[in-house]
């Protein structure tokens, strides 16, 4: 019986690193995509930003814990971006809110090259 409760422990904590490690292969995946579509962003341009929201969206669920709050700073503002369209006047009011996504976006650059080995384009 005592055999039995081990190796079906085992096996819960073997199956348990499995999906963990699944998971954040999954993100990484995604990430690389991201990457790709967002060579495309001027980081200076919020309007550029709303390209990049459903991809951001997605990583934003299913971000490690370390970069969940990054991602909810890069979304916010592509959203805000999104809705203010070509609203120059909305736009400039944005620009303001660029250092701190700016912040939010170094923060995952350096996750992604250090854990899934991936470059993402640098905000200048």
């Amino acid at each position: 019986m005592r055999r039995t409760a081990v190796l079906t422990a085992t096996i819960m904590f073997a199956a348990a690193g499995l999906t963990a490690c699944t998971e954040e292969q999954a993100y990484c995946v995604d990430l690389a995509g991201f990457a790709a579509a967002a060579t495309n962003v001027d980081p200076q341009n919020p309007a550029d930003y709303a390209k990049i929201l459903e991809d951001a969206k997605k990583l934003q669920g299913s971000a490690p814990a370390d970069v969940k709050d990054d991602w909810t700073v890069v979304v916010g503002f592509a959203e805000k971006a999104q809705k203010a369209g070509t609203n120059e006047i909305e736009l400039a009011r944005l620009s303001k809110q660029l250092p701190a996504v700016t912040t939010a976006y170094k923060a995952i650059a350096t996750q992604a090259k250090d854990s899934c080995k991936v470059d993402i384009p640098k905000l200048s």
